[in-house]
């Protein structure tokens, strides 16, 4: 099975060497390869903090001509070796379709639906559906945008995507920005930052195996810088980057779920170090 999803993610990264355009309809891919020091969620659990991690996104957008874009695509993470179950190569292979626009001007509105599944058997199946809002408050000419968005996650049904959570219908909300400054030559400086908050039961509760504690999750900010690579040509683009990212797990349940997965490791601050490429047509 998990040599199936390897080779769907493969297929869906390299399937199709260039964009179709008919009657205003327009279909792109995308992808992004990194290599990280560590993987931890953007809701704050520390999966993996022993070895390298490969991290490996790719997909398709079809642009209508009233400018709704559809999307689809798959992520997978490869951790060999890690811990005493994770002996294979696939750590966790997720797949994602959604649609976005934009509702007023610089404001798009999107929906996701997304399946995480354990490449190790580890957690059932975790089916997700996210909504967000995205301001876009860069102006024409200028270099520095903010970029503020809220996303509402909400976890439908399957294990929880926090550990010690409620197993489906529950949610938590994610509240954050993008400042960045844009260079001359095409490349950029971006400072990603959130933070998440929700009901208690999100990230446990007594049942659960957790405790019930405050309303907030995880504070993250971060550096990323981003160098375009020219010398690609005929319709594709790519660059380089480097990022590092700040976790602070403001919730007690976070840690203990971080101790549990990690060899007792019970630190509320994290740094995720990265490096990539990311590419598209």
């Amino acid at each position: 099975m998990r040599k199936i999803l390897v080779g769907l993610t493969a297929l869906t990264m390299f399937g199709g060497a260039s964009s179709a355009h008919a009657d205003g309809v327009e279909l792109h891919g995308f992808g992004d390869i990194s290599l990280k020091n560590d993987y931890v969620t953007p809701r704050g659990l520390v999966v993996t903090s022993d070895g390298a991690t490969i991290q490996v996104l790719n997909g398709l957008v079809l642009t209508t001509p009233v400018g709704v874009a559809f999307h689809a695509g798959t992520w997978v993470d490869l951790n060999p070796g890690y811990g005493d179950i994770n002996t294979d190569s696939v750590n966790e292979f997720d797949f994602f379709v959604g649609a976005s626009g934009e509702i007023v001007p610089k404001l798009e509105a999107g929906v996701e639906y997304s399946q995480f599944i354990s490449g190790q058997n580890a957690y059932d199946d975790e089916r997700n559906i996210e909504f967000s809002l995205k301001y876009k408050d860069g102006s024409e000419g200028s270099p520095f945008s903010i970029n503020p968005y809220v996303k509402f996650f909400w976890a439908v049904d399957g294990d929880s995507t926090v550990v010690f959570g409620k197993k489906g219908s529950t949610f938590d909300v994610e509240v954050g920005a993008a400042p960045t400054y844009a260079f001359a030559n095409g490349g950029s400086l971006t400072m990603p930052t959130w933070i998440t908050v929700g009901p208690k039961s999100y990230w446990g509760s007594a049942e659960s195996g957790g405790t019930p504690d405050e309303n907030f999750g995880v504070f993250s900010t971060g550096l990323k810088g981003s160098m375009p690579l020219k010398f690609i040509k005929g319709g594709a683009n790519a660059s380089i980057y480097a990022q590092a990212q700040y976790y602070h797990l403001i919730n007690d349940n976070l840690v203990a779920a971080k101790a549990l997965l990690n060899g007792g490791d019970s630190d509320r601050d994290h740094v995720v170090l990265a490096t990539g490429i990311s590419f598209g047509f």
